[in-house]
C-alpha cells in the first residue's frame, strides 16, 4: 500500500506540474496575441489615418519615427454615457509627420501630449478580451481539474483492488 501512496503522490505533483505549465503556456499565449492585436492597430493607424482632432477632452500621442519626426495619435474618450467606446484618430504618417517642436505647440489645443506610444490597455484590450483571456485560462484550468478528477478515481480503484486481492493491478 505504501508504493500505490507513493505513487500516487508522484502522479498529482506531475500533474500540478503539467497543470501550472500550461496555464503559463497560455498567459504567454494570450499575452503575444493581445501584441499583436496592439501593433496591428497601432499599424493601421498609422497606415489609414486620415483625421485630426482638434478638442479640449482629447490627448494626443506623437510616438517619434525618426529622427525629430513624430507622428500624432489622438485619444478622445467618448463623452457619451449610453456607449462605453473611446475613439483613436491619428495623422497619415506618410504626409503629416510633425517636429518635436510641433508637438510641444500642441499643448495649447489638446488636454494633454504625451511624448511616446499609448497603453496597449487603453489602445487594444477592451472587455470582450478579459472575457476571451477569463474563458482560456479556465478552459486550461478546467481540463486539467478533470485530469486530476480521473486520476484520483482511478487510484481509488487500484487502492480498493489491492485491499480484496492483494495484488497491483494498473
Amino acid at each position: 500500500m505504501e508504493f500505490i501512496k507513493k505513487m500516487k503522490t508522484r502522479e498529482f505533483i506531475e500533474m500540478g506540474l503539467k497543470t501550472l505549465a500550461a496555464v503559463c503556456a497560455a498567459f504567454i499565449a494570450i499575452i503575444l496575441m493581445e501584441a499583436m492585436i496592439y501593433n496591428i492597430q497601432l499599424n493601421a493607424l498609422k497606415k489609414y489615418g486620415t483625421q485630426t482632432v482638434k478638442q479640449s477632452n482629447v490627448v494626443a500621442y506623437c510616438i517619434e519615427q525618426d529622427e525629430d519626426e513624430y507622428f500624432v495619435v489622438y485619444y478622445m474618450e467618448n463623452t457619451n454615457k449610453e456607449e462605453d467606446a473611446t475613439e483613436w484618430f491619428a495623422s497619415n504618417a506618410k504626409k503629416d509627420l510633425k517636429t518635436r517642436a510641433e508637438c510641444e505647440a500642441m499643448k495649447a489645443d489638446y488636454k494633454d501630449v504625451v511624448f511616446g506610444k499609448p497603453s496597449p490597455f487603453d489602445l487594444s484590450i477592451t472587455p470582450l478580451h478579459y472575457v476571451i483571456m477569463g474563458v482560456l485560462i479556465a478552459a486550461v484550468g478546467g481540463y486539467f481539474a478533470y485530469r486530476f478528477v480521473v486520476l484520483g478515481k482511478e487510484y481509488k480503484k487500484i487502492e480498493e483492488t489491492f485491499k480484496k486481492t492483494g495484488t497491483i493491478e494498473l
